[in-house]
């Protein structure tokens, strides 16, 4: 499968998210009364998909029999759905633990589809699991330090959610409605470029570092 087309399929789970997202904000019950407390799940949960998926993924271009390799994977799978079963256990729903294998099969369809086969595989997907963390703190960051419109998630929408504990995001749900869109809107862009500019970043990160080096001309 060429690049360019594992890219598309790649990015085609991301851009289905972040238009759920964005419709959510805009007209919170279009895909059901709880979708706000729901999407919160989700970037709960892909937290702890970007710190698997790498783990993941270097299983799965590790030398050895196919069999074994994915055992392997299922046991750091397994591993990291304690996590999701913990916020399966406040939300009172198996939901989290759906959406962590869910979202688990989205990062990993790189490695399935093989994307970045022409550059070398295994450094194309790295660099997307790199784009994601920089995409996820970038977006948690810039969506709690920035004034984010309410637009359809009004205090009534938020009190009927029910979302249980404390927090920025319990009180304001829209920081992290809009948190969704920003991240995987612009993982569904990193996939359709193959992350290219990821290497060209880490090139100019390169360079300005040896020019910093003393005695450098």
């Amino acid at each position: 499968m060429s690049s360019a087309r594992a890219g598309f399929l790649s990015a085609l789970p991301d851009v289905g998210f972040a238009g759920v997202f964005l419709v959510t904000w805009i007209r919170p019950s279009t895909f059901g009364p709880f979708m706000v407390k729901w999407l919160l799940v989700v970037m709960l949960v892909e937290f702890i998909i970007i710190h698997s998926a790498a783990f993941m993924g270097v299983v799965s271009f590790a030398p050895g029999a196919r069999v074994a390799r994915g055992l392997r994977i299922v046991g750091l799978g397994t591993f990291y759905t304690l996590f999701a079963g913990a916020i399966s256990f406040v939300f009172r729903s198996w939901w989290p633990i759906t959406a962590f294998w869910g979202q688990t099969l989205n990062r990993l369809l790189g490695v399935i589809l093989g994307q970045g086969q022409d550059l070398g595989q295994k450094a194309a997907v790295m660099a997307g699991w790199a784009a994601s963390t920089v995409f996820y703190l970038l977006g948690c960051f810039a969506t709690i330090l920035l004034p984010i419109p309410r637009l359809g998630i009004t205090p009534e929408v938020v009190a009927a959610q029910r979302i249980p504990g404390g927090g920025l995001w319990v009180e304001h749900p829209e920081k992290v409605i809009a948190f969704g869109v920003i991240y995987f809107g612009l993982t569904a862009w990193s996939e359709l470029n193959a992350h290219r500019w990821a290497g060209k970043v880490k090139t100019a990160a390169t360079s300005f570092a040896a020019l910093a080096k003393p005695g450098s001309p």
